[in-house]
């Protein structure tokens, strides 16, 4: 096994700014980067930030080459249906969470301070828990759109078939069937 990385020494918060700075400069400038941790007293060669960044470009093209592909479906799948019951939201955040339990499952592997990781696991704790409540509240809304829909149909069912000389009692099981309602 090889020897860690010394950007993995670094700080989280330290790291990070590498992180932006290496995507920002589209992984290049690694001589300017090593002098720019050097001046912040941290020892890294140019070779080893260059290593970290190369790692960290093929992580970042395959996470952008994902969001793509994920962006790609969802306007295909919103072109091809009109999603009333809110499928499209329902896929993408399965796509998401499948995302954010990689990303815990990565960091439980981490090479990390066990605060650091805590700290990310947290993070990702409060994504799911905010996607979880977003897929609840999309689906309460799908309810009350066919519900809705279920209603406005019974009642123009009723219009309708009040207008044709049918029973009260008729109309009345045709619409309990509509509103799904046990007769």
């Amino acid at each position: 096994m090889g020897q860690r990385s010394k950007v993995f020494d670094l700080p989280p918060e330290v790291r990070e700014e590498l992180n932006e700075r290496l995507v920002s400069t589209g992984f290049q400038g690694y001589s300017a980067l090593a002098e720019w941790l050097s001046e912040r007293g941290y020892n890294v060669s140019r070779s080893s930030v260059h290593r970290y960044g190369q790692d960290l470009q093929e992580e970042f093209e395959e996470a952008m080459g994902n969001v793509r592909k994920t962006t790609e479906m969802a306007k295909a799948m919103a072109d091809a249906v009109e999603d009333d019951e809110g499928n499209l939201i329902d896929a993408t955040a399965r796509i998401v969470q499948e995302q954010l339990l990689r990303v815990s499952l990565a960091l439980r592997k981490a090479e990390h301070d066990p605060e650091v990781s805590a700290h990310h696991l947290a993070k990702v704790s409060k994504a799911l828990t905010n996607l979880g409540r977003v897929s609840i509240a999309q689906k309460k809304h799908a309810k009350e759109v066919r519900q809705e829909v279920a209603q406005e149909a019974a009642e123009a069912a009723d219009s309708a078939m009040a207008g044709q000389g049918m029973s009260r009692e008729a109309i009345d099981t045709i619409k309990r069937e509509i509103l799904g309602i046990a007769g």
